[in-house]
């Protein structure tokens, strides 16, 4: 009975788990490339709001959504960065390779302005 018990649970455990099979991003969903980019220029100007110094006059926003602004920048809809944000939150390994992206393009502008120091 223990033999079968214990049969039964590496079937089921090898069972529940996936392979990884490559994903295909859909058209209508922006390319890791792209994705990159936007997330790059939020991170930027959620950097800037929180480095910024305001005088008490103004209201300052505690969190930052991709704004016109950036959507027109990237020549994009708020539809579409929604539509491809929800895909890569789906899919932990693409937001991975899409913030290793991000994390590549934000430490080439460190070093650029490091350099020219």
């Amino acid at each position: 009975m223990k033999k079968l018990l214990s049969v039964f649970f590496v079937v089921f455990l090898f069972g529940c788990t996936s392979i990884d099979s490559p994903v295909t991003i859909p058209n209508e969903i922006l390319s890791k490339e792209k994705m990159a980019e936007i997330m790059v220029d939020i991170h930027l100007l959620e950097a800037t709001l929180n480095i910024s110094t305001y005088s008490k006059n103004h209201v300052v926003m505690n969190t930052v959504n991709p704004n016109s602004d950036i959507l027109k920048k990237n020549n994009i809809t708020k539809k579409q960065y929604n539509e491809s944000f929800e895909f890569y939150a789906q899919n932990p390994i693409l937001l991975t390779e899409v913030y290793q992206l991000v994390l590549n393009s934000l430490s080439k502008m460190q070093a650029e302005v490091m350099n020219n120091k």
